[in-house]
């Protein structure tokens, strides 16, 4: 596979396609199964191609397959970070498949941080319903690496009785934009201000990050400012053009 590159294509094809220990690091924002109605949001533009709507087991069943098809071409200590929201249709499935994922495959869930964005969903014409202002992102390790996956945390003192490292202070809480802008062929986009505070929390120097559902390119224009490697998989070949001029226009949406 070549780096740099975002392939048009379904993920499940690309991650085939990999040679083993080939990528340092998974950032990504899968879609969210948003709705129970047949052809989800599709049919008003949330996304240009994609029909955001499975039945909770068909959702469930997709996102454990990617994550046993990440295991086989991940290196040692990689992390997958991984961005999912709640629906008011259907508020708890994200935390059903983060159980699944900890059941059928070979990741635990190592941490949880919290996004704050700029504005949140749904509008105040709800009684009942909280305006979702923070957003999930959960980090998986490999249960055999949950004590030395890869972080760029630095030691900031060692104790002289003990021995004992101190680290610096990493919170479990970003506030970054919502986006980079609008986007007419994929409106659940989030941000590269997002991706370079993950990015500078878990990517080491020189790191190969893979998104699976790379969309408008967001996760690739985040590498590109942080010198950092990439490779993408989306099904929409206009995102994938859209995304390549974002990347030739310096990151600029």
């Amino acid at each position: 596979m070549e780096i740099n590159q975002i392939y048009n294509e379904d993920c499940i094809l690309t991650l085939d396609r990999f040679d083993k220990n080939s990528i340092d690091i998974v950032l990504t924002s899968p879609p969210y199964n948003m709705t129970k109605r047949k052809g989800g949001y599709a049919d008003t533009g949330r996304y240009d191609v994609y029909q955001d709507w499975k039945t909770e087991e068909e959702y469930i069943n997709w996102m454990v397959s990617i994550f046993n098809k990440i295991d086989n071409v991940l290196k040692k200590d990689g992390v997958i970070i991984f961005n999912i929201n709640y629906s008011i249709e259907n508020p708890i499935l994200p935390y059903k498949v983060i159980c699944e994922i900890d059941k059928m495959t070979n990741f635990s869930l190592v941490d949880t941080i919290i996004w704050k964005k700029k504005n949140g969903i749904p509008f105040p014409a709800n009684k009942r319903r909280l305006s979702r202002l923070f957003e999930n992102i959960f980090v998986f390790a490999r249960k055999n690496e949950t004590n030395t996956f890869n972080t760029n945390r630095q030691v900031k003192s060692i104790s002289e009785k003990t021995g004992q490292k101190y680290y610096e202070v990493k919170y479990n809480h970003i506030e970054a934009a919502n986006n980079d802008g609008k986007c007419t062929l994929n409106q659940a986009t989030f941000s590269s201000d997002l991706c370079k505070q993950l990015l500078d929390i878990y990517a080491l120097p020189n790191s190969i990050v893979y998104d699976p559902f790379m969309g408008t390119g967001t996760t690739a224009v985040a590498c590109k400012m942080m010198k950092l490697n990439y490779i993408g998989s989306e099904i929409s070949s206009e995102q994938c053009k859209y995304a390549l001029n974002r990347l030739s226009s310096n990151g600029n949406c």
